[in-house]
């Protein structure tokens, strides 16, 4: 069914509609795809559901090299940040039109993409503000949140390596992941930081949902726990599923898909909402009902 979608780098627009309000945007973990990622029993619901539940959505997918190797080991510099880099670059090369440089965005973060997002508001000023100004959720499905704590980091890639065998986990990788562990601190610290500033500072907040997995991964047990995958302030969403299949939905009857729509619909109530305003303000005289009712 989404057969056309593979697991590639960079960014690819799955769904555009003809009068986008907002952008949707899908960044996949480790050992994940930007496809796979999303993807069960060949629905891959960015496609196949999603844009008929939230049709006026343009949907992206944002994908990068997620071999674990790739991500920790010393001997590259790719790192969280470089990530963080690639997805501003990316993202605000399909926004660089009149049409969609303002157009309100959510991404959906999976695992350690989410750090990524995090991470994002710690580069270059003039690439942050053209995506932060107009963020308007981060859905975070089953990312840690771990602080400073390093044998909570070694214990979750542990876990994380045994669940997708690209690499082992050895001293070197360990040692590298203690320095790390500091930056990560600082990112949990921050962030919260950064939304309460952004409340205040007249842009609008941005609305944050942390989904966590109810069930244990075969013999692993919880990859991330509740504890690890909240975000002080902000909404803790049980997802009745393990840490893969906590964003991967086969129907529109799936409840996990159910979970996670309603929190996207009810971000986009508000962002429909404040787009109507605007037109009633400039005195538009064609105004687009939308009905987020209607399919």
């Amino acid at each position: 069914m989404a057969a056309q979608f593979k697991d590639e780098t960079g960014a690819e627009i799955v769904w555009k509609p003809d009068h986008a309000v907002v952008d949707i945007c899908f960044v996949h973990g480790l050992g994940g795809g930007r496809h796979s990622t999303w993807t069960k029993d060949e629905v891959f619901w960015p496609y196949n559901l999603l844009p008929k539940d939230i049709p006026d959505a343009r949907i992206i997918t944002w994908g990068y090299n997620a071999r674990m190797a790739h991500f920790l080991s010393p001997a590259s510099e790719v790192r969280v940040k470089d990530h963080a880099k690639s997805l501003l670059t990316d993202l605000n090369g399909l926004r660089d039109s009149p049409e969609t440089s303002t157009r309100p965005i959510i991404f959906v973060a999976h695992s350690l993409g989410g750090i990524s997002l995090l991470q994002s508001s710690g580069v270059e000023p003039d690439d942050v503000q053209k995506l932060s100004d107009h963020t308007s959720g981060l859905a975070f499905m089953g990312t840690p949140f771990e602080g400073s704590d390093t044998a909570r980091w070694t214990g979750f890639f542990q876990r994380l390596s045994s669940l997708f065998p690209v690499v082992t986990i050895n001293n070197t990788l360990l040692d590298h992941l203690k320095k790390d562990s500091h930056e990560l601190k600082v990112l949990g610290e921050e962030f919260p930081k950064y939304l309460k500033n952004r409340s205040g500072s007249g842009r609008g907040r941005a609305h944050v949902a942390c989904f966590f997995e109810e069930q244990p991964t075969t013999k692993l047990g919880l990859i991330v726990t509740r504890d690890s995958a909240q975000i002080a302030g902000h909404d803790s969403i049980l997802v009745p599923g393990d840490h893969v299949g906590i964003c991967k939905f086969v129907n529109f009857e799936d409840p996990k898909y159910k979970t996670v729509l309603n929190i996207l619909k009810q971000w986009l109530e508000e962002i429909r909402a404040a787009r109507k305003a605007e037109n009633v303000q400039v005195g538009n005289p064609i105004l687009t009902r939308l009905d987020p009712g209607t399919h």
